[in-house]
């Protein structure tokens, strides 16, 4: 009994901390849903109003709200994949080095210490049409400037750009670590039947690594949708064309300017579904049985 009561002690210490957070968050998420089935503008006096599924409703019968979840999912699929594609490259060629290997690893860093919003900031110095470096660097090759944040075309590849610079070393960090940990036998058998490397990275590695290489996809894709300071420090309203109107910041443009707090809880409880739907169905895909 007193063994048991060991074993269990470390959770009856944290239980009240959890059920504190517990309590506030679902507080917080029952209250929003409550109000995603209501007309509430407190700015203007009016609701909360019972309205039912009304929300919802004039949601998917709003031209920019379906473009936002088109944009979302655009920047989403784009990103995550590059993130990806680098971020093995990057491990791969950190698995080659032999020198100097902790201060590059340290480098790799330097992106994600740096706040989303402060990182737009920069990045939105880079990309002025005028004294930007990137119309400079253009410039040295006699191909003239562009302008990035204003073009209809260019504004939602820029944001891109920006969340591939910041995130990728996420994605290397751990596709490094895992790279690291897979086991040699496996291997040494690969290359005594004589497989070559291409064989040995997609048999072998590709497949070791598919666990590990779900989760970075799906904590990506899930911070991916919710994109928010970065896109507004660099596209305010959406940019031209509203075409960087991720989901994050047409739920900012609801709440603080149109103060339609019924409607921004449906947006916000839309963008929690989408979320749950995908990592349910990734995780389902990820996690099933692997055949060797």
């Amino acid at each position: 009994m007193r063994r048991r009561l060991k074993a269990i002690a470390p959770y009856i210490y944290t239980l009240p901390a959890a059920a504190l957070v517990l309590g506030v968050l679902m507080y917080a998420w029952g209250q929003s849903f409550i109000l995603s089935f209501t007309q509430y503008r407190p700015m203007m006096g009016i609701g909360p109003k019972f309205t039912g599924i009304q929300n919802y409703v004039t949601l998917l019968n709003q031209p920019l709200f379906r473009k936002a979840i088109w944009v979302s999912f655009v920047f989403t699929g784009i990103s995550v994949l590059l993130e990806c594609v680098f971020g093995m490259l990057i491990a791969l060629l950190l698995m080659q080095v032999t020198r100097g290997l902790a201060f590059i690893r340290t480098s790799l860093l330097i992106p994600l210490m740096i706040a989303p919003a402060l990182a737009g900031l920069i990045w939105k110095l880079f990309f002025n049409a005028e004294f930007g470096f990137l119309n400079y660097f253009l410039g040295l090759f006699g191909v003239p400037g562009q302008l990035w944040l204003s073009s209809e075309a260019l504004v939602l590849p820029s944001i891109i750009l920006v969340d591939i610079w910041r995130e990728t070393p996420f994605v290397a960090i751990f596709m490094y670590a895992g790279l690291q940990a897979l086991p040699n036998d496996p291997f040494e058998a690969a290359r005594i039947d004589g497989a070559t490397a291409w064989q040995a990275w997609r048999y072998i590695t590709i497949p070791l690594l598919r666990p590990l290489l779900g989760i970075v996809v799906l904590f990506r894709v899930i911070f991916a949708l919710r994109v928010f300071d970065t896109a507004f420090v660099l596209a305010r309203e959406g940019g031209p064309g509203q075409n960087a109107m991720v989901l994050g910041m047409y739920l900012y443009e609801r709440t603080y300017k149109t103060f339609d707090l019924g409607l921004a809880s449906a947006v916000s409880f839309i963008i929690l579904a989408l979320t749950l739907v995908f990592g349910a169905v990734f995780i389902t895909f990820i996690y099933r049985e692997v055949e060797f």
